[in-house]
């Protein structure tokens, strides 16, 4: 809205609706496989909950009391690199939208030589372009968050988005994939930084191929409360012994 083009009530409407309808189930979603994964991989969620602890005890100070008044903010969720990459791996490995559909407008050959006319629809399977051993290596299976992180892991390597095609790419990219970050971010801080989750006994996750990739039989998990003194106390050392503190 605060660009210069000139963009009518309607088209900012369509824009909004766009926001919440296709952002809904695909978020929640996302983070079902999200916590499950990260049950499965304590020393990701370890990472994580270090990088929430330093980025509050520089926000908001070293009394964990005090972080919970207020949701984290916009800066504070902008600084979790880590996170991000956790969620972007989610994503590769266990897209939202699983399968995409495009129409042909004019006669057109695809790369590998493939006439397709116009007229015609081309079908492509984001779940299998996420799982390509010839696009992401002999790991393409597992859950490694490194991949998107820069060597001194300070900052998020960005995909080719014709790569990682979990939100489009191109003209049609998803308009809400900054705001789904912020979504999906806020939800994994908030809940991580609170409770500890365990997978229900005997809890069957499996997946269902539909217009989203949701978890057929849901994500029954345990709740434990979260005690994050321990992780405080060695960040706080850690600071101290570099003279930060």
């Amino acid at each position: 809205m605060k660009r210069k083009e000139s963009y009518s009530d309607e088209f900012l409407q369509h824009v909004a609706l766009n926001f919440i309808l296709a952002g809904h189930d695909t978020s929640a979603i996302a983070l079902s496989w999200f916590f499950w994964l990260v049950i499965q991989h304590p020393m990701v969620e370890g990472k994580i909950l270090r990088e929430i602890c330093r980025v509050l005890i520089e926000t908001r100070g070293v009394d964990i009391s005090t972080w919970y008044v207020e949701p984290l903010g916009f800066e504070e969720l902008d600084r979790l690199i880590y996170l991000k990459v956790a969620l972007s791996k989610t994503l590769r490995l266990y897209t939202s939208v699983p399968e995409d559909s495009k129409h042909v407008v004019a006669n057109d050959v695809l790369s590998d030589g493939t006439f397709v006319p116009a007229g015609s629809s081309v079908t492509y399977s984001i779940y299998s372009v996420g799982r390509l051993r010839s696009t992401w290596g002999d790991d393409c299976l597992e859950f490694h968050p490194q991949r998107w992180l820069s060597a001194d892991e300070k900052e998020f390597i960005k995909h080719d988005a014709y790569k990682f095609v979990a939100f489009n790419a191109g003209p049609r990219i998803c308009l809400g994939k900054g705001l789904a970050y912020l979504q999906m971010k806020s939800v994994a801080a908030a809940t991580l930084l609170r409770h500890k989750l365990t997978l229900m006994p005997g809890h069957k996750v499996e997946h269902k191929m539909s217009l989203t990739l949701f978890m057929k039989y849901g994500l029954e998990v345990n709740v434990h409360g979260r005690d994050l003194g321990a992780i405080v106390a060695k960040i706080v050392s850690e600071r101290k012994c570099r003279g930060k503190l």
